[in-house]
């Protein structure tokens, strides 16, 4: 099974070092001494699942690291979670007004760290899934829409919606009959025999 990634970005070595061992055994880790590093090893192409990113760091701070990141192919939907010595609230609003997952107060526990990586790691993960789901459906909403008439998608909508035929007759101000005709060449034309199959492939 393939480890998912993760960058730590920060000036502090021993943060480095001490947050590198705690999440070594069970993820890929790359480490950056600051900033510029960690944006240089982003535009290589090098995208993690999770970055950790320190706020107080010279040259260019975590607040304009992120900025930066976000701007780079591929980062945008990255999680970041800020590393900080900073426990105000101004702070943590900041960090997430700018585009921060999270927030994890230095020095911080083993165990913190760990399921605070983990919590967003399978978030990530659920997020991508339902975008790749939502892309699926969008594509055969479109390719289903080329093969219908007008009248035919608009019914195969209502269908999907879960209305019944004499809703969708009353609503469309056609007859009972006509409507149960349009339903079945809807279902010969996709090849499918169930509502909930048209549904499935509509709404998800």
């Amino acid at each position: 099974m393939i480890k998912k990634s993760i960058l730590i970005i920060d000036d502090d070595i021993i943060l480095l070092k001490t947050a590198e061992e705690i999440l070594s055994d069970l993820y890929s880790v790359s480490v950056a001494k600051g900033g510029k590093q960690g944006i240089a090893l982003l535009k290589k192409g090098i995208i993690p699942n999770l970055i950790l990113l320190d706020i107080a760091m010279p040259e260019m701070d975590g607040y304009m690291t992120l900025e930066k990141i976000k701007g780079i192919p591929g980062c945008e939907e990255v999680p970041v979670i800020f590393l900080t010595g900073f426990s105000e609230s101004d702070y943590e609003v900041k960090g997430l007004k700018a585009g921060a997952t999270d927030y994890i107060v230095k020095p911080f526990a083993k165990e913190v760290l760990l399921a605070r990586v983990e919590m967003h790691l399978a978030r990530s993960a659920q997020n991508l899934r339902k975008t790749v789901i939502d892309t699926q459906i969008q594509e055969n909403r479109k390719r289903i829409q080329e093969k219908l008439t007008p009248v035919e998608w608009k019914v195969a909508l209502a269908v999907a919606q879960g209305m019944e035929n004499k809703e969708i007759a009353e609503q469309m101000n056609y007859s009972y009959g006509y409507i149960k005709n349009v339903i079945t060449r809807i279902f010969l034309k996709l090849d499918i025999e169930k509502r909930r199959e048209l549904r499935k492939l509509l709404i998800g």
